[in-house]
Parts: C-alpha cells; sequence; structure tokens
C-alpha cells in the first residue's frame, strides 16, 4: 500500500491530478482508519494505462471508457484504427491550416507591384449563400451550407461577382455570397451535397490581391487597377470571378485583403 505522496512520486502525478483520477473512478483509493489515503500497485499501473491511452489521443472520456476493453482483441483493434482516421483526419485539418498562415504570411509581404500572378486556378464546388443581397436561398442550402462550415480547414467563405455585373454601367458589384471548396477535395463532401453544388471552372486565371474596405470593395472604382492591367497585357475576362476574403476588418474601418481569381482569355 502506498500513500498520496509516495504514489504520486511513483507515477509522476500531482497530487491535484490523482484526485481528479479518483472522481473518475480510474484509481481507486482506501482509506486507512487515521484517515490517510492508500493506492496499490494495481493503481499505479491502471494509471499508466490511462495515460497510454491519451497518448494514442483518445480523449478522456474515452480513454475510461475503453481502460477496461481487450486490448488484445479484435474489437480493441477496429477501435484503434477508427481513431487513426480520425487523427489522419486532424492532422490533415491541421497542414492545411498551416498552409493557409503561410499563404496570409506571404500576402502581407507582397509588393504592390507582384500584386497580380498568372495561374492555373482549381475549379470550385461551391453552394449559395445568396443571389446578391438576397439570402433566402440559405434556408434551401442549409444543411449543405453547415457541412461546408463543419469541413471549414478545407472550405472557404468567398463571393462571386458575375461577370456581366462587373462590366456593366453600374457604379457597384452585388456579389452572391458562398461556400466553396477545391474540386480536388470533393472527396471531403458527402453525396447528398455532392448533388446539390456547382461547379465554377476557372483554368487559366489572373491572381489578384487587393486591399478595401467593406463598402470600397463594391464599388466599381476598386477594380480599377485590375482593368488597367488586362488593358496593358491584353487579356479580357473569360466569365465570373471568385474572391477570397483573407482578412477580416469586422468594424469597417480598415481594409480587408482579399484574393480575386480573374478567369482570362
Amino acid at each position: 500500500m502506498y500513500r498520496m505522496k509516495e504514489f504520486s512520486a511513483m507515477t509522476g502525478l500531482s497530487q491535484s491530478k490523482i484526485r481528479f483520477y479518483e472522481k473518475q473512478g480510474l484509481v481507486l483509493s482506501n482509506r486507512l482508519e487515521n484517515g490517510y489515503r492508500v493506492f496499490t500497485r494495481e493503481d499505479a499501473f491502471r494509471s499508466n494505462a490511462f495515460r497510454m491511452l491519451l497518448q494514442y489521443g483518445f480523449s478522456i472520456e474515452e480513454a475510461v471508457i475503453l481502460l477496461d476493453a481487450k486490448q488484445g482483441s479484435d474489437e480493441f483493434r477496429q477501435l484503434l484504427l477508427i481513431h487513426k482516421e480520425k487523427l489522419q483526419h486532424e492532422a490533415d485539418s491541421i497542414a492545411h491550416r498551416l498552409k493557409r498562415i503561410e499563404t496570409a504570411l506571404n500576402l502581407l509581404q507582397l509588393k504592390p507591384e507582384s500584386e497580380f500572378e498568372l495561374i492555373n486556378a482549381n475549379d470550385q464546388l461551391y453552394i449559395n449563400a445568396s443571389y446578391g443581397k438576397d439570402f433566402s436561398v440559405s434556408l434551401d442550402n442549409e444543411q449543405t451550407i453547415c457541412e461546408y462550415y463543419s469541413l471549414m480547414s478545407f472550405t472557404n467563405c468567398a463571393r462571386i461577382i458575375e461577370k456581366d455585373d462587373l462590366l456593366d454601367s453600374n457604379d457597384t458589384v452585388d456579389p452572391n455570397y458562398i461556400l466553396t471548396v477545391a474540386e480536388c477535395e470533393k472527396h471531403r463532401l458527402s453525396e447528398k451535397s455532392l448533388k446539390q453544388v456547382k461547379r465554377l471552372s476557372l483554368g487559366r486565371c489572373l491572381r489578384f490581391k487587393r486591399q478595401a474596405s467593406r463598402a470600397e470593395s463594391v464599388r466599381k472604382e476598386s477594380f480599377n487597377i485590375l482593368f488597367d492591367y488586362l488593358d496593358k497585357h491584353g487579356h479580357e475576362i473569360r466569365s465570373d470571378i471568385v474572391l477570397f476574403p483573407s482578412f477580416f476588418n469586422i468594424d469597417g474601418q480598415g481594409s480587408d485583403i482579399e484574393i480575386l481569381y480573374v478567369p482570362i482569355s
């Protein structure tokens, strides 16, 4: 039998952590007549088995359930395989987030003369949250929109600016708000969502960085630098433009950094 202080030293657990484990039913102390808690070697083994499950990445609640499972069984092996798949998904998500942070850092370092780049862009699969300022379509697309949000490491909030809207005589554009994912990531969507989404073909595009406040971003004059570049290099807009916001200044006082993909011919 080991007292609390000894058990703490032999297991590397703080006394507060041991009390927490007791409440979770992981270790079961006995009390001597003088009121001291005492533990057994089996409690130490049980604590280490629990921490091994935590090393696998199981939550505390999951580890509690698995603690008494037969670890050599087919059922336990299947649980590990399922958990491995879950962790792989999380690792993919973290890799995408790191890539986005790296992209954001690069955007912040871009000089004005390097704002334009010709690329071959991934086609996008998107779902409408609005048509212009009318968001009633989001009720029809609610389930797919929720699915996109649950995959936000791989999906994006974006806006589509229709070509005709950009080139007409009005002073402003009225973009459609969408959620989108690169077509190469479509395996992450359910079959039901895949039947509902639309495809935006991009291909050869001019990738264009701009900074604009929320009010400025819809004014046609905010696209003048784009029109000047297109005229200078002999390009024409081929189809609808997709705009990805990189930063949000919610108070409207600062400028958002936005990336536009402009299909050109």
